[in-house]
Order: C-alpha cells, then structure tokens, then sequence
C-alpha cells in the first residue's frame, strides 16, 4: 500500500498574501453598496478592523458559505444568484492578476520530489474548480497531481467526503494519508487520516493549532513528510 498528502491550496500551496487582500478589499467593495447592513455583512464574512480573521467565510469558506451570508444580509436574494456572483468576482480578479499568483517556495521541485519518493498528491481545497485549475496550471503543477477536490464537487472540510475520495481513486487507506492545511478545518479534517499537519503560510497563527495537532510548521517547504507518513502511531 503506498502514502499520500492531501493538501489545502490558497494559504498552503499559494500564498494568502497582497493579491487575496487586494482581490478581498475590491470583493467587499462590491456587495456593501448593494446593502444597507455594511458593518455587519463584513464583520459576519470574516473582516474586522480592517483584518481578515482565519477560519471566517473569506480565509476557509466556499462561495457556497460566502454566498449564505450575502443572502442573509440581503445583499441577493438567493443563493445561487449570490453564489454565482462570488465565483465570477473572484475568478474574473484572478485571471486579471495571475502573474500575482506566488507559490509557497519552490513548489515545483518539493511536489516533483514527493512524486519521485512514490507518494500519490491532491488537493481539497474551499475554491472553485476553474479557479483551482486555472491556478494550478499557471504554476506548472497541474500534472504533479493525482487528485484534485474542490468545493463545486464536495462538502466543505473537515466532511471527510474528499478524503475518501483521494484514498478511493488512488488505492489508500485513511492511514495512508496525511493533510497538510493552514486551517482548523485542514487538521479536524486531518483526524480522519494518519494526521494533520499544520502550516502557518496563510492567516492562522500557531495558537490556533496546538489543540488540533503537535505537526505545526512555517510552511510545506520544512514539513518532514517522510517522517511523519512513516510513522507507525495513528495521531
């Protein structure tokens, strides 16, 4: 039986940086002026005092759960409208600012390792499946996966729905298989696999995760996955 590392994307491959807080920023922009509840829809989405709070609808969430909020504020009217209007904004921003687009280190050279040491890769991410291509693409790591699951095709972490999924397609056992996040929601997802392995490449510090996990790292590039897949304790 072989080993696999199901990833998070933005925050974890990707930097969660300058080109999400602009794209954010213009986001906001956008729906207040549609609403009378300014204050309160930004505060409910994840902004406070000008800072984007982790784990909120903004940093984790789906356009599904971006688009939930919208609707209750009365931004739209429904759902699939706003949520519509979520996927569009943010994919039209990104293919305006791909070459803002920053992998977390060399990317390709850790993914082409991983690969060539035999373990089987993917990624759950909260995005959507054109922005998730798109992105993937653009850094030449595309190909470097075996599996990919986004928000238009699964439940939102941690539903171990992906998981399952990863370990179906590529013949693993849940014991296989480590994920690596920058979210709460990465690592509660992790504790249906061998483990959780948190990076504080995105928006959480690492008080956020001693609870969750005793892997806490600065990013994917210092994770020792060969140690932690070898090893025989369940976390």
């Amino acid at each position: 039986m072989g080993k696999g590392i199901l990833f998070d994307k933005d925050g974890t491959l990707f930097e969660f940086g300058p080109i999400w807080m602009q794209a954010t920023v213009e986001f906001l922009e956008a729906i207040t002026i549609r609403t009378d509840q300014k204050d309160a829809v930004v505060q409910a989405l994840g902004m406070v005092n000008g800072e984007l709070v982790s784990d909120s609808a903004l940093t984790s969430g789906t356009p599904l759960d971006v688009a939930q909020i919208l609707v209750q504020y009365h931004v739209f009217d429904t759902n699939l409208q706003a949520e519509q209007f979520v996927k569009d904004f943010f994919y039209e921003f990104l293919i305006a600012h791909l070459d803002n687009v920053k992998p977390i280190g060399d990317l390709i050279g850790l993914l082409t390792r991983l690969k060539k040491a035999g373990y089987k890769l993917g990624i759950a991410t909260s995005d959507e499946t054109n922005s998730t291509i798109k992105t993937l693409k653009y850094a030449n790591v595309f190909d470097l996966f075996d599996f990919i699951a986004t928000a238009d095709d699964y439940p939102t972490k941690p539903n171990p729905a992906a998981l399952y999924a990863f370990c179906q397609n590529c013949k693993l056992t849940v014991n296989d298989v480590i994920v690596v996040g920058d979210s709460r929601m990465d690592i509660q997802l992790g504790h249906f696999a061998k483990a959780g392995i948190a990076v504080l490449s995105g928006t959480s510090k690492a008080t956020n995760f001693t609870d969750l996990t005793e892997y806490i790292y600065p990013s994917i590039q210092e994770v020792p996955y060969e140690e932690i897949l070898m090893d025989v304790k369940k976390v």
